[in-house]
């Protein structure tokens, strides 16, 4: 396996983030990574389009948050 760059947690997850662009996913239960994505390639190209442009939720004064 190769030397994982970036590792996110929660709860009951844990995934990790190679140099090349793959994510694995760590299994508890066999104590192993498991690879789930092939990584970057090539002639991939953003989304078109504008995203996440306008958030759609009512402001929070500090006080209730």
């Amino acid at each position: 396996m190769a030397k994982l760059i970036q590792i996110c947690a929660s709860q009951n997850d844990l995934f990790g983030l190679d140099g090349e662009g793959v994510v694995y996913h760590y299994n508890f239960n066999t104590n192993s990574w498991m690879r789930l994505g092939s990584g970057k390639q090539d002639g991939t190209r953003a989304a078109k389009g504008r995203m996440n442009d306008r958030l759609e939720t009512a402001p929070v004064s500090r006080r209730d948050a």
